[in-house]
């Protein structure tokens, strides 16, 4: 008997197992957790380094939200220290940290938790951008893309340094853009609302930092290679990042306008300030692009500051700059060549070199010499690189992830991820506080006059909240340790000779002070603390002439600083008590005549003039002088009173009575006012009257 094949139904549904596909948003989880995991440890750190730039010390920003209106109208350092003309323009960085400051105040918790928020952001921006990108990969090789750029080291100033908030949101708002661009929508001609949100979120990128303007490019250059489209549809994203370039553009000069303002530390920023010859120039600038390959792929030692001398100048004669212009000559010849075939890894080199163009020195002169956080946006490139080049190296398909060397693959990306890890949480601690920053700095960054002096700088700081003499005599020498070393590499440091004067005056050490003072001035004529100090430390040693000098130095310097202005009117009041101690009146009268020119509003001043007037016996004088200081404060007991003696003296007895009154009006025991009433009143024939004054002047403290 046969067995007969049971056919199945023609309309019984057949049933299909699919593979089930990862969880997309189990993904997102892991990244937030990850980046948690790195720098929760920051919430519980101070502000440290520039944040004083952009946050605490900048005028409209400690307003809060109702400084917006001046953050969008100045340069953004104008209202941190008064610079005009060509600076940074970043209102929406200041705008954030406004809100903040009405928000939390200035809490350093919070500052550093909406940082990492930030940061969060951007990694799950990023990997949405990295979907769209290589939307033929799978998710799992997009996953670990956006993981590499995560576990970074190279990113922890940006996350961990508060002021940093300007490359947050530069990429922040640089990736959006860029992935709005990339929609499907935007491509048709009857859809302009995701060209429209990339376009706004570009501009906010721009006024973010001004870097931002490397994605006028990567992003129309992206739709050509990554996703082969035409050249017309690459013009339709080009023409509104141009109008959006432009506008910023506009903008900002009507802002800042076009002057310049010197920058007579630029050496000490950066090395490149101090070339002479364009062999050097170019030598150099090829020794720090090799640092910023170096330091993507090999992100240790870590350092807040690479500036002169840490990186010096070199000539041809160095193979680093040899090796420097051999990687980047390769991958840019490499890019160029391969554009068509490999147009992958052409476009993630290219991105590299646009994305870093704006602070790499290669095209202009950067405010440092090297900077890790210039490689922020630039690490994305390397990130995705890495891995599309390890699923190349061990033969993996990218679209399901099948390959025969899992284990390779998998150790391998595991060493890295950990080390990268490890690197990052140790590196973050390092900018908890000052003190273990520079300290960290001077560790890996023994050659740089500015690490040293900030060290220095530091250890002064804190000197100043000490109260035992002899700890904060070893702060001090522990601060000139470091000011002399930051000498030592660059002896033109005006900031560590003037430093080195203000330890050495508390330390008592008034020729050390005086001596690096005048280096100080001598590096720059228009250093007016330095000048001003010189004034301060002279007079302390009566030398009233050198004093004298360095004051109007100052004030040469500047008309309108208050504080020389007073120490010349203060430097005259002293000439003034000297000249009235050795009984010369007339040339004390003289020398507060001086002060009065430089403070007039000095009540003291005033008062000291009329008693050298009525000395003499000129009461008219003296009296005219005593009304003025009146008028500045009318409820100084000192002037009311001297005004009833004078007005006694001069015979004015209804005004003697009268001001000795309202003195007694204002403090009910002043023995000197129940004498003027007691002796006004004998002058006047009242003898009851001068009697109960008398007893009231002999009860009287």
């Amino acid at each position: 008997m046969s067995k007969t094949k049971t056919q199945p139904a023609a309309n019984k549904p057949q049933v299909v197992v699919e593979k089930k596909s990862p969880n997309i948003f189990l993904i997102k989880i892991f990244l937030v957790a990850v980046v948690i995991m790195l720098y929760g440890q920051s919430i519980k750190f101070d502000f440290t380094l520039d944040d004083d730039l952009f946050y605490l010390k900048h005028k409209s920003v400690q307003q809060g939200i109702d400084g917006i209106a001046d953050i969008f109208s100045k340069g953004s350092l104008n209202q941190f220290d008064g610079t005009t003309g060509v600076q940074p323009y970043r209102p929406i960085t200041l705008t954030v940290f406004a809100v903040q400051k009405t928000l939390f105040d200035n809490s350093p918790s919070a500052a550093h938790f909406i940082n990492m928020l930030f940061y969060i952001f951007v990694a799950l921006v990023v990997f949405e951008l990295l979907r769209k990108l290589f939307s033929g990969f799978h998710i799992y090789a997009i996953a670990l893309m956006a993981l590499l750029f995560v576990v970074h080291p190279i990113h922890t100033e940006v996350v961990s340094s508060v002021k940093s908030m300007d490359e947050l949101l530069a990429a922040l708002f640089g990736f959006m853009a860029w992935r709005f661009f990339l929609h499907e929508d935007a491509e048709k001609n009857n859809s302009w609302l995701f060209i429209g949100l990339g376009s706004l979120f570009y501009f906010l990128s721009l006024l973010s930092k001004e870097s931002a303007v490397a994605f006028l490019i990567i992003i129309p250059l992206s739709v050509i290679m990554i996703q082969k489209k035409e050249i017309k549809t690459s013009l339709k994203v080009l023409i509104p990042l141009g109008l959006m370039t432009f506008l910023f553009l506009i903008i900002r000069h009507n802002v800042i306008g076009i002057s310049t303002q010197s920058k007579d530390m630029a050496i000490l920023e950066n090395v490149l300030n101090a070339s002479t010859s364009i062999w050097q120039t170019t030598a150099t600038k090829s020794v720090i692009l090799f640092h910023y390959i170096r330091l993507l792929f090999v992100p240790w030692p870590l350092t807040w500051d690479y500036s002169y001398n840490q990186i010096p100048l070199v000539n041809w004669s160095s193979v680093i700059a040899w090796l420097g212009l051999i990687i980047y000559g390769g991958l840019f010849i490499y890019a160029i060549l391969r554009f068509k075939k490999q147009p992958l890894f052409s476009f993630l080199i290219l991105f590299f070199f646009i994305s870093s163009a704006p602070t790499n020195n290669l095209f202009l002169i950067n405010g440092a010499t090297i900077g890790e956080r210039f490689l922020f946006v630039p690490s994305f490139a390397f990130s995705t690189g890495l891995i599309i080049l390890s699923i190349n190296r061990f033969n993996i398909n990218p679209k399901d992830f099948s390959f025969k060397n899992k284990m390779v693959f998998t150790g391998f990306v595991s060493i890295l991820l950990i080390v990268f890890s490890v690197l990052t949480i140790n590196r973050a601690a390092d900018w908890k506080s000052n003190l273990i920053l520079f300290t960290k700095g001077v560790e890996r960054s023994p050659k740089s006059s500015r690490a040293q002096y900030s060290l220095a700088t530091e250890y002064l700081n804190l000197s100043e909240s000490i109260t035992d003499t002899a700890e904060k005599n070893i702060y001090l020498r522990n601060s000139l340790l470091h000011f002399n070393k930051s000498l030592e590499i660059l002896p033109e440091n005006k900031l560590s000779h003037y430093n080195s004067g203000l330890c050495y005056t508390q330390l008592d050490d008034t020729a050390q002070a005086i001596l690096h003072y005048r280096k100080a001035v001598l590096l720059d004529s228009a250093y007016i603390m330095a000048t001003n100090n010189l004034g301060v430390l002279f007079q302390a040693k009566y030398q009233f002439d050198s004093a004298q000098k360095y004051y109007e130095m100052a004030v040469k310097i500047d008309p309108n600083a208050k504080k020389p202005k007073n120490n010349l009117g203060d430097l005259f009041i002293m000439k003034g008590l000297y000249y009235s101690k050795i009984g010369d009146p007339t040339t004390s009268i003289s020398c507060y005549h001086q002060s009065i020119v430089y403070n007039g509003e000095n009540v003291f001043i005033l008062n000291n003039m009329a008693s050298l007037f009525s000395s003499i016996k000129n009461y008219d004088s003296a009296l005219y002088y005593l009304k003025k200081a009146e008028k500045i404060e009318p409820k100084n007991l000192m002037v009311l009173q001297n005004i009833a003696a004078v007005s006694f003296l001069s015979n004015n007895y209804l005004q003697a009575l009268e001001y000795a009154n309202i003195s007694l009006s204002i403090n009910g025991n002043l023995k000197k006012s129940y004498g003027i009433l007691a002796d006004t009143y004998v002058a006047l024939g009242n003898v009851k009257e001068a009697a109960r004054y008398r007893q009231l002047y002999n009860q009287s403290k």
